[in-house]
């Protein structure tokens, strides 16, 4: 018997919603069934999958689901970082290579001069922050005055069960008795 033709219109996919558990807060982040169809219907297991600007990692995700081999690119350490957390949260135990991160001193201090905000997104994500302001894709900072506040640790405090938060900032040199102030 003839099946039904192949459609070009995929309305049976939902957009991901303000509560969604798969919700990132990335802000061009795709719902992960459609990647998970995208990756079926382009390639087969084992077959490599690339995404050269792979944002909050969806394509990744959805080829690792599904049993492909993948690569993963992107520029800025925010995306990397939020790659990285959501592979090792989706597959546990997982093994996988992160190039380009700086891995030492030096490393870090040529990442600080070629651009301070990645730096300081890199930096972030070392004690889990949330940068504030400046995450817009293209990865420069917010213009004008942060008044010092460059990331948000939220927590709850275990004795009184109240959200609370640690505010961060990020120096990669100059600092005196006066910045800590």
């Amino acid at each position: 018997m003839p099946g039904v033709p192949l459609q070009d219109l995929w309305d049976d996919l939902s957009p991901i919603g303000a509560q969604a558990a798969e919700r990132l807060g990335y802000p061009t982040q795709k719902p992960l069934a459609l990647l998970e169809r995208i990756v079926q219907a382009s390639s087969n297991p084992g077959d490599i999958v690339l995404d050269p600007f792979c944002g909050c990692g969806t394509a990744i995700a959805a080829a690792e689901k599904l049993g492909r081999r993948w690569i993963g690119i992107d520029i800025t350490y925010l995306s990397i970082n939020l790659i990285e957390n959501r592979m090792k949260r989706m597959f546990p135990g997982l093994q996988f290579e992160v190039v380009g991160k700086p891995k030492d001193l030096a490393s870090a201090r040529n990442l600080a001069e070629r651009d301070r905000y990645q730096f300081q997104w890199w930096a972030l994500s070392l004690i889990g922050a949330k940068p504030l302001g400046g995450t817009e894709l293209g990865g420069k900072g917010k213009k004008g005055s942060d008044k010092g506040i460059d990331g948000i640790i939220n927590y709850i405090d275990s004795a009184k069960q109240e959200l609370k938060r640690v505010l961060v900032q990020v120096k990669s040199g100059h600092v005196n008795a006066g910045t800590v102030r």
